[in-house]
């Protein structure tokens, strides 16, 4: 009688041990999936800020030379000056958990972080130099083309730097968007001049080259820079970084700006502006706003998935903005655009099935890992 209630009992309390591990596997599950839940909606939230922005500035800076705008160096400025909204979110005190805690120890010192901010700041001055001087020697078709190499590039750095892992899906995806990018080539360009010469075409490649690697490396150093400098998990960290690079790019371009002798043509230039100075200072200031988004969108793409992942969105990005100049600036919507835009969604497609099965397989490891601990016990 004692040894059938001895052994009810180890049923018993054997029954209540796999009930107690069946729920905490479900809680934890649970957790796993809003974890997944809120990383995959902030992704969204900074791909709608990427493209967006890149959409808004890149219509906004059109108008801005069609309606009289002829300053580059004020045009710079505004893709940079919009940083200053920023500075809200940094100010204010974020709440702090057990984890940050931790981490406040391992963080960096003012000088180190100081150092990022100047060097990512002045490699986005370097690169966005190069990409003007591209555009001023180059035609557009050939210009287009090799600015599109820049997904490409930032493949290569992502695997050298990052430890990006290139899949057959992955270089689909890298090789439809860099096409869809640079479409533009089987274009016929009203614009372009008809002789260029030797020496043109060579320093235009140089620097358009030169731009298109040196974003390439940006990227990844700026993802670099997360895993290695910057260990915080929260997203105050990317405002943080949008912020002082933004900062540090606007007090080049002011510079810029002041030494060429721009500025003193920015009276007249308000003056000319066909739609007058109120719209000339809207302008700019929805420019700065409009850039501001793009900036911080790829970099908490950068943060929360990979340099080349916010790459990948930007491309996808320059296919769409088309579209949106058909809707605003009455622009033709030719079957070439159409073509791009295509190219564009397939390889964005391609990239976040890449990531699907990714998940599927982490998955399907920890389904298989918790039947191993079960037959184990």
């Amino acid at each position: 009688m004692a040894r059938v209630s001895m052994e009810g009992a180890h049923e018993k309390l054997l029954h209540l041990t796999f009930e107690e591990a069946e729920s905490s596997e479900n809680a934890d599950n649970s957790s796993v999936q809003s974890s997944k839940f809120i990383l995959w909606l902030q992704i969204f939230i900074f791909t709608f800020f990427t493209i967006g922005g890149q959409a808004a500035g890149t219509l906004l800076g059109r108008v801005y030379y069609e309606q009289g705008g002829q300053t580059r160096w004020i045009a710079t400025l505004a893709q940079t000056a919009g940083f200053s909204i920023l500075l809200p979110f940094i100010c204010y005190p974020s709440p702090k958990n057990h984890n940050e805690d931790e981490l406040t120890i391992h963080q960096p010192s003012i000088f180190v972080r100081a150092s990022v901010y100047i060097f990512l700041g002045l490699f986005q001055v370097a690169n966005s130099m190069s990409f003007t001087v591209g555009v001023q020697y180059l035609p557009a078709s050939t210009y287009s083309l090799i600015s599109g190499s820049q997904l490409a590039f930032n493949a290569i750095t992502s695997f050298l730097l990052n430890g990006q892992k290139i899949t057959a899906i992955i270089l689909n995806s890298i090789v439809l968007l860099s096409f869809s990018s640079s479409a533009v080539i089987f274009q016929n360009e009203t614009g372009d001049s008809g002789e260029i010469s030797q020496k043109s075409l060579l320093i235009g490649f140089a620097a358009t080259t030169f731009g298109s690697l040196g974003y390439a490396l940006q990227f990844s150093f700026t993802e670099l820079a997360f895993q290695k400098v910057f260990k915080s998990s929260t997203l105050k960290e990317v405002m943080k970084m949008s912020f002082f690079i933004g900062f540090f790019v606007t007090i080049a371009s002011l510079t810029g700006l002041f030494a060429s002798g721009n500025w003193r043509h920015l009276e007249k230039e308000m003056r000319e502006y066909r739609t007058g100075k109120s719209s000339y200072v809207t302008n700019l200031v929805c420019s700065a706003i409009a850039w501001q988004l793009y900036a911080l969108g790829s970099c908490g793409l950068v943060f929360k998935a990979s340099s080349l992942f916010s790459n990948v969105v930007i491309n996808l990005g320059t296919s769409i903005v088309p579209i949106f100049a058909m809707v605003f600036l009455k622009d033709r919507m030719t079957g070439l655009k159409v073509f791009s835009l295509l190219l564009g969604l397939w390889g964005y497609t391609s990239y976040i099935y890449q990531h699907y099965l990714d998940d599927l397989e982490a998955k399907t490891s920890e389904i298989k890992a918790s039947d191993d601990q079960v037959d184990d016990f």
